[in-house]
């Protein structure tokens, strides 16, 4: 249940291992067969906050313009299960500020409602390819007390490449229903 950082460059597997540990999580009866794995990834609003903050927290009717019915957050819908933040070190400082009272004690506001709280229940995995420690607010990156680093594909060994490259076309051959064949020239390459 604690949360967890994954840190590695673009196209290492973050959200690949984020997915496995909710798996993972379900088959060993961690979490309950309902719960959900709900995904954001934060450079989609890494320009507008405070719509990120609504989408996180939920909002009440007349909180702003175009909120005109109360919505639930997706950390209320990840309740009981795993909130994936992608790309994190796309947060806004007073974004990262207000997961600092959700980590701490699983309690928030709803956007326009400071009276009201709310609880969930969530498991929280960050991901980025920025070092976290320089982009990061250091009091959030307290509160993650365990960060993986994944390495590149080029950093990893010759034997994890080719049983990627097995796995990655034993999973399309089904995906197709079909046998793929590959070149010697494509293998190496």
């Amino acid at each position: 249940g604690l949360p967890i950082m994954i840190y590695g460059p673009t196209g290492t597997g973050k959200t690949l291992l984020a997915n496995t540990m909710y798996d993972y999580a379900l088959h060993q009866g961690v979490i309950e067969s309902n719960s959900r794995f709900v995904s954001v990834n934060c450079s989609e609003y890494a320009n507008n906050p405070e719509l990120l903050t609504s989408n996180l927290f939920g909002h009440v009717k007349g909180a702003y313009t175009s909120a005109e019915e109360d919505q639930d957050g997706l950390i209320s819908l990840a309740n009981g299960g795993v909130l994936f933040l992608d790309e994190v070190h796309c947060l806004k400082a007073e974004c990262q500020e207000k997961l600092f009272l959700f980590m701490d004690q699983g309690i928030y506001h709803r956007v326009g409602d400071n009276e009201k709280w709310y609880k969930s229940n969530v498991r929280i995995v960050f991901a980025t390819t920025e070092n976290p420690d320089k982009v990061l607010l250091k009091t959030l990156m307290r509160r993650i007390p365990m960060t993986i680093t994944i390495p590149s594909l080029e950093q990893r060994g010759t034997q994890e490449r080719i049983e990627l490259l097995y796995n990655i076309f034993s999973q399309e051959e089904k995906r197709l229903d079909c046998q793929i064949k590959m070149s010697s020239k494509v293998y190496n390459a």
